[in-house]
């Protein structure tokens, strides 16, 4: 049996920009804050993570825990509107058919590793009809810190099946999803399938590195055989 993480935004979906959308949304209906997201770079990163930069390069403070809540409790009333209606959403292609795959398979045991809040994961993987190939993960509202969401991840596949950790591969877009998996003591597998192209996606050094899903897929193939 083999476990496979997967993040969700620029891996298995585009949203379109829906969850910046969102955030801005939230921060100006509680701070009057217009364009929030300017400046911050949210790829790979915690929702969590995400909303303490704003905090700190928009207003200049360091939230308490329940600031953070307040903007994300706010930000999911916003993102289930913002995704609906996103023209830019997408499922990347080759994703629904290779979470197919994975999920008959019989020694193939595939969960989510998301920065994204557990609400906010399943909203945006909903409107693509990707929510159902996933029965457990970890997610911002887990921890801030990637290498924790994998471990928290790790802890509750293993209520499904023993798997050992060598047999455990987190898939993801970002050169961070590579560092969390390593530091968790989990293979990473690398998808060009965002704003990092191959080569900058292997200067991290990853298990293994795909250009796109299908390639991903044909792999999988092979490992599930």
């Amino acid at each position: 049996m083999v476990f496979l993480f997967f993040d969700i935004d620029g891996t298995l979906i585009h949203s379109g920009g829906a969850g910046a959308r969102a955030l801005e949304r939230a921060f100006y209906s509680l701070y009057g804050i217009k364009n929030a997201m300017e400046g911050i770079t949210p790829h790979g990163k915690t929702d969590p993570v995400i909303v303490e930069e704003i905090f700190l390069k928009k207003l200049g403070i360091s939230p308490q825990q329940n600031h953070i809540h307040q903007v994300l409790d706010l930000y999911l009333q916003f993102l289930e509107e913002e995704v609906q209606s996103s023209p830019g959403y997408k499922v990347i292609d080759g994703v629904k058919e290779t979470l197919s795959e994975i999920s008959k398979s019989s020694n193939l045991l595939q969960g989510l590793a998301t920065g994204n809040i557990e609400k906010g994961a399943y909203i945006k993987l909903k409107r693509g009809g990707l929510h159902h190939f996933f029965r457990f993960g970890g997610f911002g509202s887990d921890s801030k810190d990637r290498t924790e969401i994998l471990k928290v991840a790790y802890k509750r596949g293993i209520e499904l099946a023993e798997i050992k950790p060598h047999r455990v591969f987190v898939i993801g877009d970002t050169p961070l999803d590579i560092i969390a998996a390593k530091e968790a003591g989990f293979g990473s597998i690398a998808v060009a399938t965002s704003i990092y192209d191959i080569h900058t996606l292997r200067s991290y050094s990853p298990d293994k590195a795909f250009n796109n899903i299908i390639e991903l897929r044909e792999f999988l193939k092979n490992l599930r055989n």
